[in-house]
């Protein structure tokens, strides 16, 4: 066979093998860049372990409760950290970064007004990034932002700057 008769074939065989890839990827998706979601858990903080976790819309339910209204989040998950408690993490995912900062300017004129069971102190900058530090219920407590997420660390006071610094890590 000449080379002009072979041409047609690896034609159809190289449109075959571009159909079936496009098939592939349309069932299966493309390969995304490896991110970390925004409603991940560290491992671990202040030295204690992921102990439980409560996610979707249970998590959401939870936030609500806390807050006695609705949220504008479109997604949650807590982490409770050792076995008795030592630190909790709550993470609430809004729609846009916006609407994260929104919540977070929310939340600090709520508990400004003073009838919430914590002390606010002076917030710090670590990183670019605004921690805000604050007492009660016999935590330590923080809050900050994280992309689109509003993140809030309750720990005990012994390991509450250890927890601070690997929550701070996690979300970078």
């Amino acid at each position: 066979m000449s080379s002009n008769k072979w041409l047609p074939i690896l034609l159809i065989l190289l449109g075959g093998a571009l159909l079936l890839t496009m098939v592939v990827f349309s069932l299966f998706g493309f390969p995304q860049p490896d991110q970390k979601s925004d409603l991940a858990l560290p491992p671990q903080l202040g030295g204690y372990s992921l102990s439980k976790q409560i996610t979707g819309s249970s998590a959401v339910s939870e936030f609500t409760e806390l807050h006695g209204k609705n949220l504008a989040v479109q997604g949650g998950v807590k982490g409770i950290y050792g076995e008795w408690g030592a630190a909790t993490v709550w993470v609430a995912e809004a729609e846009t970064e916006t609407a994260a900062r929104q919540l977070l300017t929310d939340m600090e004129a709520k508990i400004a007004e003073g009838r919430s069971p914590f002390t606010p102190h002076a917030s710090m900058v670590v990183n670019d990034r605004t921690i805000y530090v604050l007492d009660g219920m016999g935590q330590s407590h923080f809050y900050f932002l994280s992309g689109k997420a509003l993140i809030w660390l309750a720990a005990n006071t012994s390991i509450a700057v250890q927890a601070l610094q690997d929550a701070l890590n996690f979300y970078q």
